[in-house]
C-alpha cells in the first residue's frame, strides 16, 4: 500500500472505536505514528523550488514559474527540453503561449515551483542559490 493510501485508510479508521482494518493497529502507539506520517505527507505538499536535475529529467509537468524581475508566479506546463546552439533550454507552455528559458540561468533569473508559493515562501528562498 502506498504511504498516502495507508495514511488515508488509517485516518478513516482512527475513531478509537474499531481499529479493524487499520494499517497502524499493530504499531504502538498507533496514533502517534499515524499523525507523524500524516504530517510528513502534508509537509511534502508544500511548494518547493525544483532542482535543475528535476527540470532536466522532466520530472514535473505542471509547475509555477517565477521570473526574478517580476513579483508574481504563473502556471506552466513543460513542453520540451532542447539543446539549441549548445545551450540547454526548455520551452514551457503558459496560458498565452510559450516561454523559452535557458537552463544556464536557472535559479538566477527564473525558477519553477512544485505548486503555487505564497509571497512569504517566495521571499524565503534566495535567488542565485542552487535549488
Amino acid at each position: 500500500m502506498a504511504e498516502r493510501e495507508k495514511v488515508i485508510r488509517g485516518l478513516e479508521r482512527c475513531a478509537g472505536i474499531d481499529c479493524t482494518g487499520c494499517p497502524y493497529q499493530r504499531i504502538s502507539p498507533c496514533q502517534n505514528k499515524l499523525v507523524a506520517d500524516a504530517l510528513a505527507l502534508l509537509r511534502a505538499q508544500e511548494p518547493r523550488v525544483l532542482t535543475l536535475e528535476e527540470i532536466r529529467s522532466g520530472a514535473a509537468e505542471v509547475v509555477w514559474l517565477e521570473d526574478a524581475d517580476k513579483p508574481n508566479v504563473i502556471p506552466g506546463i513543460w513542453f520540451r527540453l532542447s539543446n539549441e546552439g549548445g545551450d540547454e533550454a526548455v520551452d514551457i507552455h503558459v496560458m498565452d503561449g510559450f516561454i523559452g528559458a535557458r537552463l544556464a540561468v536557472y535559479g538566477k533569473m527564473w525558477r519553477a515551483w512544485t505548486s503555487r508559493p505564497t509571497e512569504e515562501q517566495r521571499k524565503a528562498v534566495p535567488w542565485n542559490a542552487e535549488p
